[in-house]
């Protein structure tokens, strides 16, 4: 017992312990079947929880497929490997002939001499000015940055648009700068004008020119664009082009009935999963005589039923009226059943009719999409509102389970000063009956003596 020392009977030779400890499991009892209902909701609510997550992933396909940029979903196929293709909002379907007729390039210049070291020979003190892209960066050179390497790290620290860098040749070692962009608009100039020190920076040989990307489209009478860099974003509508090397490729952009397919599917996976977790917590297995954790939850079971309901039902117009002509169905069981080889057909032979389907007024996915929101509204919906119900029972039985242990821990300190009392009860009188033999010892050895 919490900060009580408790010492079984010496006088009565009672287990104090052992008899207040039963007698607390008795008066326990209440508490446990407390603890036992709260292990119920608790476990309720984890499972609550996870339905409200399947229902927000079946959301988040619902929204995709009300979505008509869903339907337009485009890919891109590119035969050789001059250039790679990302598509983007407007491309256009359609076959295009490319030719990549050269590559931007960086400007990158080295000092014409080679020195022996990159930390002892001393250079002047000074500047070195450098012009990039129209930015001029005049660049301070001190006795305590005039050699190779810190030449180097006083060019870096600039951030002047060039990249410095050491090169160990043949002859020795080389500064070595880099334009950070490519095209000629980013081509470099230096200017050095640095006095005194044991060597100089006499001359720069152009080691790469800067260079423009070009590109051509079309064969007899090509469409020519010229740019600064190799991701041209500017050229074809809707068409980020990766320029990789010169040579021609042929890009081809048509509908992407695979990723329609896949957000149908997603769609459709998500559903089955939130329909066969209700049905495995809210029905009863007669055979194995076990029962869902969430069985008699009739809230969750009107979700799944109005779900299906807006699933199957029949749209007002359209080519298809009904997911069932896209080969989605229920078997008597409920379970949802997809036939991929028939939604792929209808995808294929009418896909708009498919994204009136689902993405028009009055579609599929419309209809889902306004009765999810009702479910799953954070602040209103029925989902969070079962969830606080469920929280505040636990609350409430926390509170209860609480209040009585500290009931019973009371109760278990007044049995122990009880039997406290009756060891000092029962302690006195063994001394008042020892007293007493020995007087009547006494007195007998008294009145025999005599």
């Amino acid at each position: 017992m919490a900060g009580t020392l408790s010492i079984d009977g010496l006088i009565s030779g009672l287990k104090t312990s052992e008899i207040i400890e039963k007698l607390a499991e008795a008066e326990r009892a209440p508490i446990t079947r407390l603890e036992e209902k709260k292990q119920t909701y608790t476990t309720r609510l984890s499972l609550w929880q996870t339905a409200n997550t399947r229902l927000l992933a079946l959301q988040n396909s619902v929204l995709n497929l009300s979505l008509a940029s869903t339907f337009l979903a485009k890919k891109a196929t590119t035969t050789g490997d001059a250039l790679s293709v990302a598509l983007r909002s407007g491309a256009q379907e359609g076959t295009y002939v490319l030719t990549v007729e050269q590559v931007a390039t960086a400007h990158q210049m080295a000092t014409s001499l080679a020195y022996a070291d990159t930390d002892t020979t001393r250079f002047g003190e000074g500047t070195i000015t450098i012009t990039v892209g129209g930015k001029v960066t005049e660049i301070t050179i001190d006795a305590s940055s005039n050699t190779l390497s810190g030449i180097r790290d006083a060019i870096n620290r600039a951030k002047a648009g060039v990249q410095a860098t050491i090169v160990k040749t043949q002859e020795g070692f080389r500064l070595f700068l880099t334009s950070e962009k490519t095209g000629l608009e980013n081509a470099m100039t230096i200017s050095v004008a640095l006095s005194g020190g044991e060597a100089e920076i006499s001359g720069w040989t152009e080691v790469q020119a800067a260079q423009n990307a070009r590109v051509l489209l079309g064969g007899t009478n090509p469409l020519v664009y010229e740019g600064p860099s190799n991701i041209v974003t500017d050229f074809i509508p809707g068409m980020t082009l990766s320029l990789q090397k010169t040579g021609s490729a042929t890009v081809t952009v048509s509908r992407d009935l695979e990723a329609v397919k896949n957000a149908i599917l997603n769609f459709t996976g998500a559903l089955k999963d939130f329909l066969q977790f209700v049905k495995d917590n809210t029905s009863y297995d007669p055979e194995t005589k076990t029962a869902g954790a969430l069985l008699g939850e009739t809230t969750l079971t009107r979700v799944a039923t109005e779900l299906v309901r807006r699933l199957t039902g029949q749209v007002a117009s359209g080519v298809y009226q009904s997911v069932m002509d896209l080969g989605i169905t229920l078997d008597r069981y409920g379970n949802l059943l997809v036939d991929e080889g028939k939604l792929a057909q209808a995808l294929e032979s009418n896909l708009e009719a498919v994204q009136e389907l689902f993405a028009g007024e009055g579609g599929v996915a419309a209809s889902l999409k306004e009765y999810l929101r009702f479910v799953t509204d954070p602040y209103e919906g029925i989902m969070q509102s079962t969830q606080k119900l469920y929280e505040r029972v636990i609350k409430d039985l926390d509170e209860r389970i609480a209040l009585m242990e500290e009931r019973l821990e009371a109760q278990k300190e007044r049995w122990l000063k009880q039997f406290t009392a009756l060891e000092s009860f029962l302690g006195t009188m063994q001394t008042q009956s020892n007293w007493l033999a020995q007087q009547i010892a006494s007195l007998n050895k008294s009145t025999g003596g005599s």
